[in-house]
């Protein structure tokens, strides 16, 4: 997957993950026990509430809500399918805003649904009280989402971070050659490569932004899908053809997605053909009715006005529909179909 960093600075209208409340304490770490999922209602698969010894678990936490936590669900099937039989991936909704325990259910089954083998794991929910936020999430001091917890076979907490850095982390977690506070002390090192390529990408300096892409190694699973998405944000630029060629490459990786759109609407002055791949991905992307929006502002941005304001009639519909077929919780709606009719509002009255 490309890995979030230089990509997200430079695109405004997406983030690395989401804020939910201020960090708390942290009490649980690397190397501890991984606190049981009891009472977890599972909506899709049921692995238990244990780690069965031997075998390696992603836990990974997210909200119907959460945008960026909805982009790296493809990708995070996409690795439960690689490392099927030797990696457990579950996918724990916390954080979900609804009173009505029963309402909240009846979304949440509904949105797993939706995105059908695009959330190609097991799925499920949290307990009434919080329990597994509480005793995961704000035990281990993250307060965003989304938000991964490796377990390995000893069932002992092995990393905690953001899931676009699995396809470094699991190779080692399985060989029992893990070292946490190296790996991130690698990812802090290319941090700072990434920080320092932004200012230059911003700045227009596109030849020394693509320089310092090019200085990443290839090879390495962390730097390589970083390498490449750095090397495509400059060379959009400065050489479309070369640009072309790194695309390609990135396709064959698996890393032209959701995200990788976002920064391309982001970006100014590039050939068209560019914006339409962008909307051609978040339509790929796209599960849920409620992409919609994601999908209307990307052709706005991106020109395509006419065909914003269609998604948008579209979904206003499907929402009116829905209404209909569920008298009893037609209030519900309501706030959608308002964002919806802003949002035609605002692109009718554009210039």
């Amino acid at each position: 997957m490309i890995l979030l960093g230089a990509g997200l600075m430079l695109a405004s209208m997406a983030a690395p993950s989401v804020q939910a409340a201020p960090k708390p304490a942290s009490q649980l770490r690397t190397g501890d026990p991984a606190p049981a999922l009891g009472g977890v209602r599972w909506i899709k698969g049921a692995p238990g509430e244990g780690f069965k010894p031997g075998q390696a678990y992603v836990v990974e936490f997210w909200a119907t809500w959460c945008h960026p936590c909805r982009l790296v669900m493809p990708h995070l099937s996409k690795l439960a399918r690689e490392y099927k039989g030797k990696v457990t991936f579950l996918g724990i909704s916390i954080m979900e805003p609804d009173k009505d325990l029963k309402v909240l259910a009846e979304r949440l089954d509904g949105f797993v649904a939706g995105m059908g083998d695009q959330m190609d794991y097991n799925v499920g929910q949290d307990t009434a009280d919080k329990l597994i936020e509480r005793t995961w999430a704000r035990a281990a001091g993250r307060s965003s989402i989304p938000c991964t917890f490796v377990v390995d076979g000893k069932g002992r907490i092995a990393w905690i971070g953001h899931p676009a850095y699995l396809e470094g982390v699991l190779p080692a977690v399985l060989r029992g050659a893990f070292d946490a506070r190296a790996f991130d002390g690698k990812l802090e090192a290319l941090k700072k490569v990434q920080g320092e390529f932004t200012g230059r990408f911003k700045a227009a300096d596109y030849a020394g932004a693509l320089a310092m892409a090019e200085a990443l190694p290839a090879d390495d699973p962390v730097a390589g899908s970083a390498k490449r998405y750095m090397q495509l944000l400059p060379l959009l630029h400065l050489d479309p053809a070369r640009a072309e060629k790194v695309y390609r490459e990135m396709e064959r990786h698996g890393e032209t997605d959701a995200y990788l759109a976002d920064t391309l609407v982001a970006q100014k002055g590039i050939p068209d053909v560019w914006y339409a791949r962008a909307v051609e991905l978040v339509k790929a992307a796209s599960r849920q009715d409620s992409e919609s929006l994601h999908l209307a502002e990307v052709q706005f941005k991106t020109g395509r006005k006419a065909d914003a304001l269609e998604t948008l009639k579209a979904y206003s519909a499907h929402l009116k529909e829905l209404q209909a077929r569920n008298p009893g919780k037609a209030k519900a709606y309501e706030p959608y179909l308002q964002v919806v009719e802003a949002k035609r509002m605002e692109y009718q009255q554009a210039k």
